[in-house]
């Protein structure tokens, strides 16, 4: 046994149930007392460890042997973690090809907390050059990506979050009450694809829809975005294109609808 096992007992809850989940993964199935001789943690450490993992769904343990595994919440976080990679390599092609049949500029989006942040972006040779850049967070209520993201939630999740954020006007046209946004949510979800008619910029309209991860969990959202009166005048042309690039990537991405 090296130093650095040898310290774990020592060492702060955090590292020791890192390596507890190494040592299970690494040996598949293990005895709760063979992790503690093998980690050099005391019995009552290794249990106490154990029991908050199994308590969280990180591990899971056999009902006959008793033998402790990885659980579903681990196996869950990886998936989400190799589809986030998926999302980043396989995205720009999508987004070319978006960009070039529109004539617009396009971008991907993920979701944190109650904002989409811009973390891809193509542009047309004819696109307009607009002020959104990487990085930029926009507020999901009041962006075609967010409310693309928030219509492909479950109902409940969808109600939920609605009723939590805060709805900031940020133009005219902004929708700022929830029982109305929820209704527009609902709208999206039945059409595919989300709209922003210059409710987050004064002069931007914008089309969305939402991209999944092989569960069917929204993950992303891809959009068509150029100056309001160019964009909205084909916003059914949009919104069905980038609908279909949605669901292409997504199926890319290991989604297959109604499996």
């Amino acid at each position: 046994m090296d130093a650095a096992v040898r310290g774990l007992d020592q060492s702060g809850t955090l590292e020791r149930g890192l390596a507890v989940l190494e040592h299970v993964g690494q040996h598949q199935e293990i005895s709760t007392n063979a992790l503690a001789r093998q980690l050099g943690l005391s019995r009552s450490a290794a249990y106490r460890i154990v029991g908050t993992l199994k308590r969280l769904e990180y591990l899971e343990a056999d009902t006959v042997t008793g033998r402790v595994r990885l659980g579903t919440r681990l196996v869950e976080l990886g998936a989400r973690a190799m589809a986030a990679t998926d999302l980043h390599r396989c995205a720009p092609r999508y987004l070319t090809a978006l960009a070039e049949r529109s004539g617009e500029t396009t971008y991907l989006a993920v979701p944190d907390n109650d904002a989409m942040v811009y973390v891809a972006t193509e542009r047309s040779a004819s696109a307009v050059t607009l002020a959104c850049r990487l990085g930029t967070r926009r507020p999901q209520h009041a962006t075609s990506l967010g409310k693309a993201w928030l219509a492909a939630l479950p109902e409940a999740d969808r109600v939920e979050r609605v009723r939590r954020m805060k709805l900031d006007s940020l133009t005219l046209k902004t929708i700022n009450d929830p029982v109305r946004l929820l209704d527009e949510l609902a709208r999206t979800r039945r059409r595919g694809w989300a709209v922003d008619d210059l409710e987050n910029e004064p002069d931007v309209g914008c089309v969305a829809a939402a991209v999944r991860d092989h569960s069917g969990r929204p993950i992303a959202a891809i959009s068509v975005a150029g100056p309001a009166p160019r964009v909205m005048r084909r916003a059914d042309e949009l919104g069905a294109t980038v609908a279909g690039t949605a669901a292409a990537l997504s199926m890319r991405l290991g989604y297959v609808r109604n499996r």
